[in-house]
């Protein structure tokens, strides 16, 4: 591996399609914002305005804009941590549908997931009507992932079936996966683009001690990028059924704003990586242990144990992906790679560990003659 064989294969396999992207950003950005609109045409409580986080808004997507990420906020305001050791008394239905009353208590929430309050709103929703029947996103005081999950899946399917889209946009069922996943044929273009819609609480809620982050002793980020991450803070996202997860995507393009504006290479270093994911560590067919989010973590960890922008330097591509690779390796042998900004949570944790172990030895292949593939 060396920066001319590294350089030729971003050139070819990474580098972003440019004509090709501006023409699917100008038929994607107005289909989404029309959907959004019918959504909140029909339920307030989602608003249209985006967040847009995601591999293309944080300028991380490689070869073509196939896929795009929203953030939909919904508007519960402010939040903040709530002392509540208080048991939750809901849970399924026997056919795992409807949310009950339960007599057994659910579980504490596990790291990075939390109950969300919304106190009096919920009164003022009951006044508008907008928690009668399958429109209820509450249980009690709390907000309820799936409930929310559910409520804009319906909607967004609605808004598809318009005649106007319908030929065009197809849903996928409801998922573990936070989002809602949309497909859509494009005139002209000879793949589907997919969206994902993922219903967000823009809480800004603060980091708190037990994450370990900022750390001490760290030299990277900045002081400055410090605060401005503090301030965008920490928002949920409707992944567990009955806990909402923490969700750094903001705090994570914030610390990507401006990581190169120096004319270094760490952006084309986990742009390299996620190639090699996809074209070669984890080809179709291979069950996915790896995600481009574990990627862009060990981004995020090599940056801190590599904080000067002299060991990014763009002659220095082939030794930051070895390294990166290396650091990878070493996380999926042990099964164990602590997000970034909580490192009380194991990214690994709920993979396979056949698949991880699959993934690690196809890497270490890789890594003994990594020309071989690269040219």
């Amino acid at each position: 591996m060396d920066n001319k064989i590294l350089n030729q294969y971003y050139e070819e396999n990474v580098k972003m399609l440019r004509n090709e992207t501006e023409k699917n950003t100008k038929e994607v950005l107005p289909l989404v914002d029309d959907i959004l609109r019918y959504v909140h045409q029909r339920d307030k409580r989602f608003m249209i305005q985006t967040v847009k986080v995601g591999s293309y808004h944080t300028h991380l997507k490689v070869k073509r804009a196939g896929e795009f990420d929203f953030s939909v906020v919904v508007d519960v305001g402010k939040l903040s941590w709530i002392a509540n050791n208080n048991s939750r008394f809901y849970g399924f239905d026997n056919v795992n549908r409807k949310v009950e009353s339960s007599i057994l208590p659910l579980p504490s929430p596990p790291a990075g997931q939390c109950f969300t309050q919304i106190g009096s709103l919920k009164a003022k929703w009951e006044s508008e009507g907008l928690e009668d029947g399958g429109a209820s996103l509450t249980f009690n005081n709390d907000i309820v992932p799936i409930k929310v999950k559910r409520r804009f899946k319906a909607l967004v399917s609605e808004a598809v079936n318009q005649p106007k889209l319908r030929s065009r946009v197809t849903t996928d069922r409801i998922s573990d996966s936070p989002a809602i996943t949309l497909s859509v044929k494009l005139p002209n273009t000879a793949y589907p683009i997919s969206i994902d819609l993922c219903p967000m609480i823009e809480s800004k809620l603060e980091f708190r001690s037990d994450f370990n982050w900022p750390r001490p002793l760290a030299k990277w980020p900045s002081s400055e990028k410090i605060s401005c991450i503090k301030d965008v803070g920490i928002h949920e996202v409707a992944k567990s059924p009955f806990y909402w997860t923490l969700s750094f995507a903001a705090c994570e393009k914030e610390l990507v704003e401006g990581i190169d504006e120096n004319g270094t290479c760490r952006r084309k270093s986990l742009r390299v990586l996620k190639t090699l994911k996809e074209n070669i560590w984890c080809k179709p067919g291979v069950k996915k242990g790896l995600t481009s989010y574990h990627l862009k973590n060990v981004l995020f960890w090599e940056c801190e144990d590599h904080p000067f922008d002299t060991e990014w330097q763009q002659e220095l591509l082939e030794t930051r992906v070895k390294s990166m690779t290396y650091r990878l390796l070493g996380y999926l042998q042990r099964g164990n790679l602590l997000l970034y900004f909580h490192t009380g949570v194991n990214l690994l944790s709920s993979k396979d560990k056949g698949v991880l172990q699959q993934v690690a030895n196809i890497i270490k292949t890789f890594l003994d003659q990594p020309n071989q593939y690269l040219c």
